[in-house]
């Protein structure tokens, strides 16, 4: 029996053995079908995995091998890409394989691959990328293509060179590649050619659809100081200063701004230059209509000082409605004044309308008009025949200018300063800054002048000297002068008569200066204060007069006295010489 037990224990120890060597020999085959299932990880393969784990430095990645792949954390921030959660299924290139470090896997590199893919595959057929401008740099821009960092220069950044750094920097956009090597790696992009060529596209569209007068709507894409450009949908619009309003702008700033929405008609086309003109003010209503109904000479008005300029200043009555009031309107009294030493710009001033022409659209206005004409008040404060005085301001070669009220002069002529005296010689008797007293001879309102008198101060020698005798009456003077024509003589104080030569007998004594001499007034200008003498007509009315005064006392007496009868005798041979010649 024993015998039996042991052989059933050798029995079952076989079994036991043999089930053991099965085991062995089914987990062999899994292991080596589950080898014959790894993937085969070579470096420089890209792979695709599961993220399994992560902590602060790496990203663990199962990606079919016998061991793991490692990402570096930083990695995914230079990609630009998020760090990915456990499970996430994510691409990867195989640096390495083997190793202390195992499989070492990067993200960077997979994109970097993608990318270069991508400008391949750009330059054979045209295609844009999508990239970022990140900087500026020396000559242009850094830019970003999702991890390949390329070169823009300036000139390829947009068609418009005015375009400022700051509104591309930062932003994603559209770009041709120019230029791509891998050794040394070299990667020159440019923004400008797909911009460019899609605004080709969208300028013909434009000219194809677009036609002068029409309606068109754009945003104010940049200011100058002559006008504003509209981007009208490729096309970059001038909207000229003159055109933003009716009114006068100085800057397009005042009514537009960068971004703003604006509506406008077509007033220019130039396909072939690719050139447009748009007119805003076009769409709203000419304020000039209506200047003939509103506008009047006479009419004093309110407006705003725009503009000074050398002849004048621009006043606004009304948005769109300026009008001149020339220098020569701002004062009464300061001629010639500059603009800008009675106005500023800005100012809000009260004027007087002169003239309006509605078809040459301008209004003459008037400054000094709504204030008080000081020649005109001066006038009624010293009516002519006052007396007024004041400090000489200027001596000139005609006489000389006397301050008589604020702004206001006075002119002395020189015919005006002594009645015995010439204008000259009495002219030096005055000096600048002189106190004077003046007689006010009258005022020209209209030409602004004052004209006052000194000699005036006292009465005309000359009137007086006529209230006193007459034409043909005898007067006796002293000669102060001769020529060959005749002589000057003197009747009074300021008061001179001419003798001329052939008014005096040829059988009178020699006359000279300083002989005093009797003679007869044969004429009298007052106009040109003339006393014409004669002392022949005055011996022949003396001759005349004796003949009748003798014939007369004869007659009474009966028989001519011999002295009558000898005047007689020579009287009729005086007439008788007369009658012969």
């Amino acid at each position: 029996m024993s015998n039996h037990t042991e052989q059933e224990k050798v029995s079952g120890a076989e079994a036991a053995a043999d089930s053991a060597a099965g085991e062995t020999e089914s987990f062999k085959q899994l292991f080596e079908a589950s080898l014959r299932e790894q993937a085969v990880i070579r470096r420089g393969e890209t792979v695709r995995g599961v993220v399994v784990g992560r902590d602060a430095e790496s990203v663990i990645v199962d990606v079919g091998a016998k061991a793991e792949g490692m990402i570096p954390v930083s990695e995914f921030e230079q990609a630009g890409l998020d760090l990915p959660d456990v499970g996430d299924e994510i691409e990867a290139l195989v640096q390495s394989v083997g190793g202390t470090a195992g499989i070492r896997l990067s993200v960077l590199e997979a994109c970097r691959r993608k990318i270069w893919e991508s400008i391949d595959a750009a330059m054979e057929s045209g295609a844009t990328l999508e990239a970022t401008v990140t900087a500026e740099i020396k000559g242009g821009f850094r830019v970003d293509l999702g991890g390949l960092k390329a070169f823009m220069p300036r000139s390829e950044v947009d068609p418009d060179p005015h375009m400022p750094a700051a509104e591309i920097i930062g932003r994603p956009c559209q770009v041709a590649v120019l230029e791509a090597r891998r050794k040394p790696e070299n990667i020159v992009v440019s923004r400008k050619q797909p911009l460019a060529k899609e605004r080709d596209e969208q300028r013909q569209a434009f000219f194809d659809s677009v036609s002068v007068g029409d309606r068109v709507s754009g945003t104010v894409k940049r200011l100058a100081d002559f006008g504003a450009f509209i981007d009208v949908g490729g096309v970059d619009a001038l909207l000229h200063v003159s055109d933003i309003a009716w009114r006068r702008l100085n800057h397009p700033s005042e009514m537009l701004s960068v971004g703003q929405s604006v509506t406008a008609e077509v007033i220019k086309l130039d396909p072939e230059k690719g050139k447009v003109s748009l007119s805003m003010k076009a769409l709203q209503d000419d304020p000039w209509n209506k200047v003939a109904e509103t506008y009047e000479p006479g009419m004093r008005l309110t407006g705003t000082v725009r503009r000074l300029l050398d002849f004048g200043a621009v006043v606004e009555l009304e948005p769109g409605i300026e009008g001149m009031i020339h220098r020569s309107e701002m004062s009464w009294t300061r001629k010639d004044v500059k603009p800008t030493q009675v106005l500023a710009e800005g100012d809000v001033v009260d004027v007087a309308v002169l003239e309006v022409e509605p078809e040459a659209r301008r209004i003459r206005l008037s400054l000094k008009a709504v204030t008080e004409n000081p020649w005109q008040a001066w006038l009624a404060r010293h009516p002519v025949g006052s007396r007024v005085s004041g400090k000489i301001k200027t001596i000139t070669d005609f006489g000389f200018f006397v301050a008589v009220g604020d702004d206001l002069d006075g002119l002395v002529h020189l015919e005006n300063l002594s009645w015995d005296k010439p204008g000259a010689e009495a002219l030096a008797a005055y000096q600048k800054g002189q106190q004077v007293e003046c007689v006010v001879l009258g005022v020209d309102v209209e030409r602004q002048r004052i004209a006052l008198g000194v000699k005036q101060l006292s009465d005309d020698p000359f009137e007086l000297f006529l209230a006193g005798v007459k034409r043909g009456g005898r007067v006796s003077g002293v000669v102060t002068d001769a020529s060959k024509n005749g002589f000057v003589v003197k009747l009074a104080e300021g008061v001179q008569a001419y003798l001329p030569l052939r008014e005096v007998p040829r059988d009178d004594g020699e006359i000279k200066v300083g002989s005093e001499i009797d003679a007869k007034i044969i004429d009298v200008n007052k106009k040109r204060r003339q006393v014409e003498l004669s002392v022949k007509q005055l011996l022949h009315e003396e001759e005349r007069d004796a003949v009748r005064s003798y014939a007369k006392q004869a007659k009474q007496q009966g028989t001519p006295s011999a002295l009558a009868l000898e005047l007689q005798r020579k009287l009729l041979d005086k007439q008788g010489s007369k009658a012969k010649g």
